[in-house]
């Protein structure tokens, strides 16, 4: 996989989950206790983790490449 699909790729999930959030926010699903798990224990760390990626995206790379 190229670096510039895998960027495409982490901006599309960090849009789409951004919208779920958004939806969280402000439907009445916020009272289902089955996605409040859902997006403390997977939507938003997913979300911090493409972020925090994109942002620091030359020197993660550089950082994985010396392991390898």
């Amino acid at each position: 996989m190229t670096q510039k699909k895998l960027r495409k790729i982490l901006r599309w999930m960090h849009i789409v989950l951004g919208l779920v959030v958004m939806c969280y926010i402000y439907s009445p699903f916020h009272e289902h206790y089955g996605f409040q798990v859902v997006m403390k224990f997977v939507i938003i760390p997913v979300i911090t983790l493409s972020g925090v990626y994109m942002w620091k995206f030359k020197e993660l790379n550089k950082f994985f490449k010396n392991f390898s």
